[in-house]
């Protein structure tokens, strides 16, 4: 990956990081990863004329979301990206598991439709 190319960054669940060769791990943690690759200007926020055809082309693939001039710069963002996004999961999985831990047993429903039977 030459060093004065324009680097984009992904962020990609670490099972799929496979699926994009030719990109480098910048950065993981839990079940991510931040990848880079080279782009070009043409890709960048900075050629498209408004917000909205530029969200349009990302959504499309055709163009990139984090794109940076350095690949320092990209690593400094994907740290923090990663970082930011592992917290998350942590927090999640957190109060997932204190949920799943808690004991509820079977509730009575009352059917109003079912009379009683009077001896």
């Amino acid at each position: 990956m030459p060093e004065d190319a324009m680097k984009r960054v992904i962020i990609v669940p670490v099972t799929e990081i496979r699926q994009f060769p030719g990109m480098e791990i910048l950065a993981s943690g839990g079940s991510i990863a931040a990848l880079v690759g080279d782009t070009f200007e043409a890709r960048t926020r900075s050629a498209f004329d408004s917000e909205d055809s530029f969200f349009y082309s990302v959504g499309y693939g055709q163009a990139d979301l984090y794109t940076f001039n350095t690949l320092d710069e990209a690593a400094r963002f994907a740290k923090g990206k990663i970082e930011a996004l592992t917290a998350i999961e942590r927090s999640i999985d957190t109060r997932t598991g204190a949920i799943s831990s808690l004991k509820v047993g079977p509730l009575a429903v009352p059917n109003p439709g079912r009379r009683r039977k009077r001896a």
